[in-house]
């Protein structure tokens, strides 16, 4: 029988049985009663299936198209990459604590209420500080007249700031009058794109009398500042001084030569009596300032160099030299003011062929100037204050 046909037969035979269930109710049981509850939707399914059997029949003939199983696409599982027990740690310079501020006092006995009373130096001059022993407070050694500091900075006899930058290796006249000569030599390195050296005072040289005396820095790869870099001779003599605060060393050939360490290392105090007196401390270039200024600075030296305060008591009124010329009466400053860094020029006639040499164009030494024109500026007497807003700043103001 085709497959129409069954179809037509068994809805023909189901709705002969809704017929008879609904309407002549009699004939479901052969009874006059209603059919059981629920009979109705029970036929209505058995009808629903007649009719997807027979239509499933059809379709599986053999003229009639197949469709294409559906399949749903493979979507990927997510797998969450394993987590590690611990995160590595960012790849940081090591950590280095900041540079501990030394500690200075007042060594004059008349300021009973300052006098040897420690005092922390502040944070742009850690290393080298004195005591201002009238106010009791910290005063940075390179911001007084006589300082000669850093990439070397001056401030001169007048209070005015100014740089002189020399040349790497080579030896400069900072001063020269009468009785009294002092030379610096310079250490320096040439860095990348510049048209000069970087440069530092490395050693000074002093001549007074028949005198000679060397205070420098010594060459060192990695800085400790617990350990003495100092190098000091007179007269070709090594000087030797126990390192602790307060050492003194004095000359039994001339007594008016003293030198006093004014910390445990890398600091002392040399005094020529009545007429000069000098402040010496030994610093190393550290990463933070060759990476600020690019020095470039390697591992296999820090530069360790001086930085200076000199005072003089018994100065001519013809004394000169880089620094010498600005404590005389007559000096008038050329360097511009103007400028982020005042440069005062003449490398060439401040130069001379040694440490200890006295053949320069500007020399004085050995004149017999006449002397008692001191200036009152120099003295012990502290007539000017100078101060900075940072260190390596250009501008400091010194006040009377």
């Amino acid at each position: 029988m085709p497959p129409t046909t069954e179809l037509s037969s068994s809805i023909s035979a189901v709705l002969n049985t809704l017929y008879c269930a609904e309407v002549e109710k009699d004939c479901y049981t052969g009874l006059n009663m209603a059919p059981p509850q629920g009979v109705t939707a029970f036929l209505l399914l058995l009808v629903s299936a007649a009719l997807l059997e027979t239509t499933d029949a059809q379709t599986q003939g053999p003229n009639f198209p197949r469709l294409p199983t559906f399949k749903p696409p493979q979507v990927p599982i997510f797998k969450p990459p394993p987590v590690p027990t611990f995160w590595p740690a960012p790849n940081l310079p090591p950590f280095k604590p900041p540079v501990q501020p030394t500690k200075a006092m007042c060594t004059n006995p008349t300021y009973r209420y300052c006098y040897q009373v420690p005092i922390h130096c502040p944070w742009n001059c850690p290393r080298s500080c004195a005591i201002n022993c009238i106010t009791c407070s910290p005063v940075c050694k390179c911001n007084k007249p006589g300082g000669i500091c850093q990439d070397p900075r001056f401030i001169g006899g007048d209070g005015i700031t100014f740089y002189f930058h020399g040349k790497k290796d080579r030896d400069f006249c900072l001063l020269s009058d009468s009785d009294l000569h002092i030379n610096a030599h310079f250490i320096g390195r040439r860095g990348a794109n510049r048209t000069r050296d970087f440069t530092w005072v490395q050693a000074v040289g002093i001549l007074f009398g028949d005198h000679r005396l060397y205070v420098g820095a010594q060459k060192t790869a990695a800085w400790d500042n617990s350990v003495d870099r100092l190098s000091i001779t007179f007269d070709g003599e090594p000087v030797t001084l126990a390192p602790e605060e307060g050492a003194m060393w004095r000359s039994h050939s001339t007594p008016a030569v003293s030198i006093i360490r004014s910390a445990g290392a890398n600091a002392v105090t040399v005094e020529v009596e009545n007429m000069f007196k000098v402040t010496a401390d030994v610093v190393p270039i550290t990463e933070e300032e060759s990476r600020a200024h690019g020095y470039g600075i390697t591992a296999d030296d820090c530069f360790a160099h001086l930085e200076l305060g000199f005072k003089f008591f018994d100065l001519t009124s013809d004394v000169h030299g880089v620094l010498g010329q600005t404590y005389r009466d007559d000096y008038v400053s050329r360097v511009k003011m103007s400028s982020n860094m005042p440069l005062m020029g003449g490398e060439p006639k401040y130069a001379v062929p040694s440490l200890f040499s006295t053949d320069c164009e500007v020399k004085r030494f050995g004149n017999g100037g006449k002397k008692g024109a001191g200036i009152a500026m120099a003295t012990e007497k502290p007539v000017l204050s100078c101060e900075s807003g940072m260190r390596g700043s250009h501008g400091i103001v010194c006040k009377k």
